[in-house]
């Protein structure tokens, strides 16, 4: 999109807004503008969200994949939302979801077969960096405290750590929610992808939890080196996405290879545990794509 730039006055130059880009945030005569400087670029961008204000859906058909659903329907920005169910259980379903994801959601009406949801506090902007670096830091908690309790042996204590996954999807869909309500970044796309694979590791973290837990595994000394190698390898994501630069990225690719090397010759018979820990590994190297387009 080209827009030729026009003189005011003797010294003053007018660009002017793409028409289609007002109207879907509603701006007008008057109204103020973010505009920030980035080398040969200006990023304007405007406080007012994205219109998706209420809807009205019928989930009578859904019992499998209703939580999924009506945390879809959350993490897209709609600020009121009047849900259709059947039975007793759906609506047990739906009540689940708005107490363990839906930050800032609540029941305005209900009757026999329908529930209004309606947002009561509404996010701002400057709140996803707060949210997002307090999910860095309960995945890395996730990390360092399982290692340590599996190292230690005291099994008992992981089913604390598999609690934290809880809190991870509660911050992860609040993150995805202002994603698709407001302009956070330039490429929010690349943020979505990084916040849903944060969770997506975070799950494998409380599997593998549950799987130690469960079966009471001690691992060996093969093992734990390469569950210690991965966890350092999530904190160096985590440091080169707050202070990013080309040489930490070169690292970051070079310890990828240096415990792909130690996974490939493992000889350990734990296969499902190297199974989890290769899954965390995986998806934490696959964060650099859209880290690198978010940062450049």
């Amino acid at each position: 999109m080209r827009r030729k730039i026009a003189l005011i006055g003797p010294s003053t130059l007018m660009v002017s807004l793409p028409s289609s880009w007002a109207k879907k945030y509603s701006l007008k005569k008057g109204n103020e503008l973010e505009i920030e400087e980035n080398q040969n670029k200006l990023i304007i961008s405007t406080e007012k969200e994205t219109a998706r204000k209420e809807i009205t859906i019928d989930v009578s058909s859904l019992n499998t994949m209703l939580y999924r659903f009506i945390g879809a329907i959350y993490k897209s920005g709609y600020e009121q939302v009047k849900i259709i169910f059947n039975t007793p259980k759906q609506l047990e379903i739906i009540y689940e979801v708005l107490r363990n994801t839906c930050i800032g959601f609540e029941t305005v009406e209900q009757t026999k077969n329908y529930i209004i949801i309606k947002e009561i506090s509404k996010p701002e902007k400057n709140e996803f960096e707060n949210i997002l670096r307090r999910n860095f830091l309960f995945l890395m908690s996730i990390a360092k405290d399982s290692f340590e309790i599996i190292k230690n042996q005291n099994f008992e204590d992981l089913k604390n750590v598999v609690l934290k996954d809880q809190q991870i999807n509660k911050y992860s869909d609040f993150c995805r929610r202002l994603l698709n309500k407001r302009t956070i970044t330039e490429n929010n796309s690349a943020l979505y992808c990084i916040v849903e694979q944060l969770e997506k590791i975070a799950d494998i973290y409380r599997e593998l939890c549950k799987y130690i837990y469960e079966n009471k595994t001690s691992l060996e000394k093969e093992v734990l080196e390469i569950y210690e190698n991965i966890n350092n390898f999530l904190f160096n994501f985590y440091e080169i996405f707050y202070k990013f630069d080309l040489e930490k990225i070169e690292n970051f690719g070079n310890k990828r290879n240096e415990i792909l090397s130690l996974i490939k010759n493992s000889k350990s018979k734990e296969k499902n545990i190297l199974f989890y820990l290769n899954n965390i590994f995986t998806m934490t190297y696959d964060l650099n794509g859209a880290l690198m387009t978010h940062k450049v």
